[in-house]
């Protein structure tokens, strides 16, 4: 039987999925601590970035990114700690949805409403599904707040392997 959960697990030691957990993990350093609030930095690493044949493609990309994390125990950490940055799933899929899904179903809708049922001029669609994501980027911008707080990271210590 061939398992993907192992090949995932070995290939990629800085970003692991645990499908039973629900969980998603990044293996970070402590780069800052304040009251209640730790910053992680970690690698963000495409999914072919271990690959042998990376030099030869355009996809393979890293990049260091930093995180802020709200929690009560930040006295616990140290600067220089190793610890994994986690996230669910699911906060994984509302991102996409966010992103992505709403967006291009605004821009096929519009399309659809202006190409096909009033037959408007190409010009003049593109115009209105520009200005229709215009108006969403601006509505999620105006609501980042909100929506940052449906997005919750946590910190666990890194045991020793």
């Amino acid at each position: 039987m061939f398992d993907y959960n192992h090949i995932i697990l070995h290939e990629f030691k800085s970003y692991t999925i645990q499908p039973m957990n629900d969980k998603i993990e990044h293996k970070g350093v402590v780069e800052s601590i304040s009251a209640d609030c730790v910053r992680v930095s970690f690698m963000q690493v495409a999914a072919c970035a271990e690959c042998k044949a990376k030099a030869l493609c355009s996809s393979a990309e890293s990049k260091e990114k930093s995180v802020d994390i709200h929690c009560g125990e930040a006295s616990r950490y140290k600067v220089g700690d190793v610890v994994n940055v986690c996230g669910s799933l699911s906060m994984g899929r509302k991102a996409v949805r966010i992103a992505f899904l709403w967006p291009m179903l605004i821009v096929l809708l519009a399309g659809f409403v202006t190409l096909g049922l009033f037959r408007w001029s190409e010009p003049v669609s593109m115009g209105l599904m520009l200005l229709l994501l215009t108006v969403y980027f601006f509505v999620a911008y105006l609501n980042r707040d909100r929506i940052g707080r449906e997005f919750a990271f946590w910190i666990e210590s890194v045991s020793d392997e």
